[in-house]
């Protein structure tokens, strides 16, 4: 058979109670001890990482400020005007060879485009507009109305010719005639 230790607590409720609380009031007090030099750990940790960064911060600014002092030389600040020159021209040079190239690729189509005997231009201007289209402006002549009819219709049936628009003047002679046209060719 298996004994049971139990013990008897005799002391009155009074004692019982003031016992109680003084162990609440021990295990407060080392609780709170405990939680303060945690504290205190934490603000010394945190504090001696702000003072590292803070001398890093300044050994770094330091070093910048030497730096720049060394890049702003005379010389240096001639070579920086020059670059800064050289990069605007390029932009320049990289816009107006791509303007070039679509301006190009216009060309060709329209001369791509089947022109009968009789028909000239005398006068070509091409330009870009905003939305990637290239705007052509041509004036020419034309020994017959029925040649400018078919080089119309040719315009007509390219695929890469949007809008041939002549003027109305074109159509007034039957032979010897001036022509002015507009065509729109969508941009490469």
């Amino acid at each position: 058979m298996a004994k049971h230790n139990t013990m008897i607590n005799l002391l009155p409720v009074k004692e019982k109670e003031e016992f109680i609380l003084r162990q609440n009031k021990k295990l407060t007090i080392v609780l709170g001890t405990a939680f303060l030099i945690a504290s205190v750990c934490l603000i010394l940790v945190l504090l001696s990482i702000k003072f590292y960064v803070l001398g890093e911060v300044v050994s770094q600014k330091f070093i910048l400020d030497q730096t720049e002092k060394k890049y702003q030389t005379a010389d240096f600040l001639v070579y920086k005007g020059l670059l800064d020159g050289y990069s605007k021209s390029l932009i320049q040079i990289k816009s107006f060879y791509k303007d070039k190239i679509q301006l190009n690729a216009a060309l060709r189509d329209i001369l791509d485009v089947n022109m009968p005997e009789g028909v000239y231009f005398i006068n070509l201007s091409m330009a870009r507009s905003e939305d990637s289209k290239v705007i052509a402006k041509i004036s020419g002549i034309s020994d017959t109305r029925d040649n400018l009819l078919l080089f119309r219709k040719n315009l007509e049936n390219s695929e890469k010719i949007k809008s041939p628009n002549f003027s109305p003047e074109s159509w007034i002679n039957s032979k010897n005639i001036n022509f002015y046209l507009t065509l729109e060719i969508n941009g490469n």
